[in-house]
């Protein structure tokens, strides 16, 4: 199995409201499939990349990544997974999946990426 395998086991992508790094249950619900399978697998490491839409400054937005990523990681640790092996990092606005300027597009860019390190 490659570490892109792994990665796709990890679950889609925590998606955030327009200026939130709040989870909601949906989001809470995906992480704890989440923490389940990284429980299974104890050598699995993982990085959350935290990803902002284009609206706002590039430094709002490193910072909002910063945030939601590390919103990721808390839950994941608050469900039992050792915080080192989750790792965060933010992209900002720099790294969008979808590159239209409008709503639908915008709300696939905000979200906590996860990519696995180590399997």
């Amino acid at each position: 199995m490659t570490l892109d395998d792994v990665t796709k086991q990890l679950g889609s992508d925590v998606l955030f409201e327009l200026d939130s790094f709040t989870l909601g249950d949906a989001q809470r619900s995906q992480l704890q499939t989440t923490a389940q399978f990284l429980r299974q697998r104890a050598s699995v490491r993982i990085q959350v990349e935290g990803h902002a839409d284009e609206r706002g400054t590039n430094e709002y937005n490193l910072a909002l990544g910063n945030r939601r990523a590390k919103a990721v990681m808390d839950y994941l640790t608050s469900l039992g997974i050792a915080a080192d092996r989750v790792s965060t990092v933010s992209k900002g606005e720099e790294q969008p999946v979808c590159t239209e300027h409008n709503e639908g597009c915008w709300s696939k860019n905000r979200r906590g990426h996860m990519i696995a390190t180590a399997k």
